[in-house]
């Protein structure tokens, strides 16, 4: 069982929390973390360049110049990809970059790398993230005091004031619990957690 720094919004040590084992023990597995981490980039991927081949471009079907007599080369057609204005030779199509993970491959990496934070020290707990209003100098404060280069702030779609604080501070995002994922932890030096978003991770791990 782990204990993490407990602290209020001002970014002041208020005391310690306890982290179930559950999810502060599972082991952590930087091949399988890559493949899942590549997996969710790649699938963001549009894939809808695309370019005409040859017989796609719009153009007159007929000869440049007759074959023989004119000491030029033999060209049977306009769109030839050696001219300007001709189709693309192996140029991109639209395709789907989709890789393959497991659901179960996805769980493990995702807890296996925030098990290796909760054993680096890297996240903390906060009460809540309860703002009356959104107000982008307490979060920029709270990054400051933590000394963070790149901070997550983790919490519940309840916590809006806090994430519209959150998004015009520099280096620093706020995410719901529910829909953190592998890209989230890996790309973050710093971690804040409220308690019920702690509870929730906890609750999925079983």
């Amino acid at each position: 069982m782990a204990i993490l720094t407990k602290i209020n919004i001002a970014g002041e040590n208020i005391g310690e929390i306890e982290v179930a084992d559950n999810l502060c023990s599972a082991p952590y597995k930087p091949e399988l973390a890559h493949a899942v981490y590549v997996a969710i980039m790649a699938a963001g991927r549009s894939g809808n360049a695309c370019t005409k081949t040859k017989a796609e471009v719009k153009a007159s079907g007929s000869k440049p110049w007759r074959q023989k007599g004119t000491g030029r080369a033999r060209a049977g057609y306009k769109t030839s990809p050696i001219w300007r204005g001709g189709g693309v030779a192996f140029g991109p199509k639209p395709r789907s970059y989709d890789k393959k993970i497991n659901k179960r491959d996805k769980k493990i990496a995702f807890y296996g790398i925030l098990a290796e934070i909760i054993r680096e020290n890297k996240i903390k707990v906060i009460e809540n993230w309860d703002l009356e209003a959104p107000k982008t100098k307490i979060i920029a404060a709270l990054k400051d005091k933590l000394e963070s280069r790149k901070l997550l702030c983790i919490g519940d779609v309840k916590d809006m004031n806090a994430r519209l604080s959150a998004r015009n501070v520099p280096a620093t995002s706020f995410v719901e619990a529910g829909s953190l994922n592998v890209i989230d932890l890996a790309d973050s030096t710093e971690l804040i957690i409220s308690e019920s978003g702690l509870k929730l991770l906890e609750s999925r791990c079983e």
